[in-house]
């Protein structure tokens, strides 16, 4: 499994259902990679994570599964993946969003 973290916009996210979520970012930062200009990831069932929405900015953590490979934990036993994909983990915004600014005397 690899961890790796991007810096990121969001431009969609699709629910498909039985919680799980998938979320396109465009990466703002190829230099890295070049060949990755866009960011497909998909959010497991019962996952907690802060809110945001289209067009936020930060930085998206992921991980990389491979099929036949990588194991992942039911209760009971370890299965293999079925799929390779990259499971979302976290995404933490760049600048904190000032929703209403309050001064206090």
């Amino acid at each position: 499994m690899i961890f790796r973290t991007y810096h990121v916009q969001l431009i969609g996210s699709y629910s498909e259902g039985f919680g799980y979520v998938w979320y396109v970012f465009e990466n703002l930062e190829p230099m890295g990679d070049p060949d990755i200009k866009y960011i497909a990831c998909v959010k497991l069932p019962n996952w907690n994570n802060d809110t945001f929405c289209e067009g936020d900015i930060g930085y998206v953590t992921v991980r990389e599964v491979v099929e036949g490979e990588d194991k992942w934990f039911d209760g009971k036993d370890l299965h293999f993946y079925n799929y390779t994909m990259l499971i979302f983990l976290k995404f933490k915004h760049e600048k904190l969003k000032v929703e209403k600014e309050i001064i206090l005397d």
